[in-house]
């Protein structure tokens, strides 16, 4: 009996050792062929401080916004501020060649705020005012937003139980549209 009981625990002790090892080969496999993935997709000839130094001495600017394209892994999007303005550059990460460059769009939607209000010549709280003087009210909601590749105040003012939207060109002040809100 006691025969029979140690032959039974060395199979258990011997599948254990089994189980343990396959483990292990499996972790090690998977783990280093992930780690060879993220290897691959993060590694392009050009490093990441190459890229941004090609592009600023390229294009005699400086970089402002630098990400990685996960979609696309072997290219760096950029935004680059040049004498001429903002300009969005998409580089192959493996070769260093500039894909594409564009003027940023004003209507872009990567155009951070502070570059928004940087750009308009007229502040939020003028824009007011001059929506105040065409329709009196309370401003209930104030925001810049880009349109049609310019900046604007879009304002909704509150008169009673009416409401209008007021649009108000952030470079001029003048008032755009007026329109009762249904």
């Amino acid at each position: 009996m006691k025969k029979q009981w140690s032959t039974i625990k060395e199979g258990i002790i011997q599948r254990k050792k089994m189980i343990v090892t396959v483990s292990a080969a499996t972790v090690l496999l998977f783990g280093g062929a992930a780690g060879t993935a993220v290897y691959a997709v993060n590694k392009g000839a050009l490093s990441e401080d190459e890229a941004v130094k090609m592009i600023s001495d390229k294009l005699g600017g400086e970089v402002t916004q630098f990400e990685k394209d996960w979609d696309q892994p072997t290219t760096y999007e950029m935004t680059v501020k040049t004498k001429e303005g903002y300009q969005d550059v998409d580089v192959d990460a493996e070769k260093g060649e500039i894909l594409s460059q564009e003027p940023e769009d004003a209507d872009d939607e990567d155009m951070s705020t502070e570059q928004a209000v940087e750009k308009a010549k007229v502040s939020m709280d003028e824009a007011e005012k001059i929506a105040l003087k065409k329709v009196d009210g309370q401003v209930t909601d104030a925001e810049l937003d880009s349109e049609d590749g310019g900046l604007v105040y879009e304002l909704e003012i509150k008169q009673g139980k009416k409401e209008y939207d007021v649009e108000v060109d952030a470079m001029t002040g003048k008032v755009l549209k007026t329109e009762l809100d249904d």
